[in-house]
């Protein structure tokens, strides 16, 4: 899976150009509406947006991810209400990367943004979303080796 520590926005009728020539901030990725999703590909985007990596998700742990999300959300107050209050912008997401390692038995998982997160996410307009990845393990002999 492809680095999902991410904070994006993006909708049908949001002007991604527009955006950019007047945010302080600097994103990764920019996609519009109609384009190719993919060089010389065949499917097109149904939105216009804007993408910022905020870490690798694949290596960095969900609690320091979190951390990290809220430092970054709390230090980009301003421009992330504009953003969310930017015409057209109707998905405004961050994205956390979490790896699971399940041994046989469990059954599934239950997760949530901290309050502290989930207080700056409600405050800048945007949502949680956990990208999760889940290697199941073999279960193991409970005989000693030979």
């Amino acid at each position: 899976m492809d680095n999902q520590f991410i904070i994006f926005a993006h909708g049908e009728e949001f002007d991604a150009d527009a955006f950019l020539a007047q945010t302080a901030l600097t994103f990764d990725k920019s996609w519009r509406r109609g384009q190719p999703k993919y060089p010389g590909g065949e499917v097109l985007h149904g939105t216009s947006g804007v993408q910022l990596a905020l870490g690798d998700g694949r290596v960095i742990p969900i609690p320091e991810q979190e951390r990290m999300a809220c430092e970054f959300l709390q230090a980009n107050r301003d421009s992330l209400r504009d953003l969310a209050s930017w015409p057209g912008a109707v998905h405004r997401i961050l994205g956390l990367q979490y790896h699971l390692e399940l041994t046989p038995g469990i059954g599934g998982i239950c997760m949530g943004p901290p309050p502290g997160l989930m207080q700056v996410l409600l405050d800048v307009g945007f949502r949680p979303t956990y990208y999760v990845t889940i290697d199941h393990l073999e279960r193991r002999s409970r005989r000693p080796p030979r």
